[in-house]
């Protein structure tokens, strides 16, 4: 990758690491039908190819044979309502968030792990493919362009970009209002953003008063002695400056060794866990901190000697989805635990 490892990397060489993995449900009530041939469509809609350049696509009626090959955007997708219009997903990297899970078990899942290759995706017959942006590579899934001249639409995950600057602007909600617009729920997807934005405002009233803002530092443990550190280019760290912390690691520290991380003394650990027993599963918050807490070499961080550690599963993490205002809620509260009940 260009600039730091993408966090699904990330997660492929940890489950690599340790293991060395067509029936459709129907749209929920609530979300209004889709209209095909309506006067929203032709919709142009801007998004990116693997080298990051801003591309168009031209969608005439609404997808109908969507592959997602990046859980977050199925997780979206079906709380929109949109669970008829996926042909095909990858499976969850950890367990999918209450409020779906059922309606993702109900899904075809891809038998590639991560993503298919072009030959098997030409054999689905696809009209819209949605992931992440390492996968669009020449030797991936194919490249935009290629798709595009087969008249299929694709959508990189702007959360998957690695020189765009992260926010909840750029990379959430823009991508809740380009599904509104493909799909032509409209309806649905403004007050959806409206409601996230609503919560993400109450957390920063009830920071205002804050003087000092605690420390934190975002680790993931890939279980043979090497660690990650999230930097400044990933979505979280984001997430912490809303949940009114400061993120230490600024720049890329991927797969360093115990003594990189005792460099630091931050306030908080945020533990990007995995259970490295079942990755269909999360770590409960106690089974993460006694994992993190069991770590020998880290032992001398006194936010790990204080307990001072907020679990949030890899799959929240690198979500860019309906999961994220839920970690930034989770992150504020372990923070300033006074603020909020």
């Amino acid at each position: 990758m260009n600039r730091h490892l993408c966090p699904g990397i990330i997660l492929a060489i940890a489950f690599t690491v340790l293991t060395a993995a067509c029936g459709l449900n129907q749209p929920v009530t609530k979300t209004p039908p889709v209209q095909t041939g309506s006067a929203a469509y032709p919709v142009t809609i801007t998004n990116y190819d693997y080298a990051e350049n801003q591309i168009y696509f031209t969608y005439q009626q609404p997808p109908a044979r969507v592959v997602v090959t990046h859980p977050g955007a199925t997780e979206l997708l079906l709380d929109l309502g949109l669970e008829s219009r996926i042909l095909a997903t990858t499976a969850p990297y950890g367990r999918p968030v209450a409020q779906v899970a059922e309606k993702y078990a109900g899904l075809n899942i891809l038998k590639a792990p991560y993503m298919p290759t072009e030959e098997e995706l030409l054999e689905m017959q696809p009209d819209m493919i949605i992931g992440w942006v390492h996968q669009f590579s020449p030797t991936g899934m194919g490249q935009v362009k290629t798709w595009q001249a087969r008249k299929v639409g694709t959508y990189i995950l702007p959360s998957t970009l690695v020189k765009a600057r992260p926010s909840l602007e750029t990379m959430v909600y823009s991508n809740i209002a380009d599904m509104g617009r493909i799909f032509n729920i409209q309806p649905v997807t403004g007050p959806y953003i409206e409601k996230l934005r609503t919560r993400v405002a109450t957390i920063r009233n009830s920071l205002q008063d804050v003087t000092r803002k605690k420390t934190v530092l975002v680790l993931q443990d890939h279980f043979n002695g090497t660690f990650s550190l999230y930097d400044s280019q990933h979505l979280i760290s984001h997430m912490v400056e809303l949940a009114g912390g400061i993120n230490l690691c600024e720049s890329r520290t991927s797969f360093v060794g115990a003594e990189k991380i005792l460099a630091y003394d931050p306030d908080f650990i945020i533990f990007v866990s995995v259970d490295r027993n079942n990755f269909a599963e999360d770590l409960s918050d106690e089974a993460a901190i006694k994992s993190l807490q069991a770590v020998t070499e880290l032992r001398g961080l006194q936010a790990i000697q204080q307990g001072n550690i907020i679990n949030l599963p890899f799959f929240t993490v690198n979500n860019a989805g309906i999961r994220t205002i839920d970690g930034i809620e989770k992150i504020a509260a372990h923070l300033y635990p006074a603020k909020f009940n």
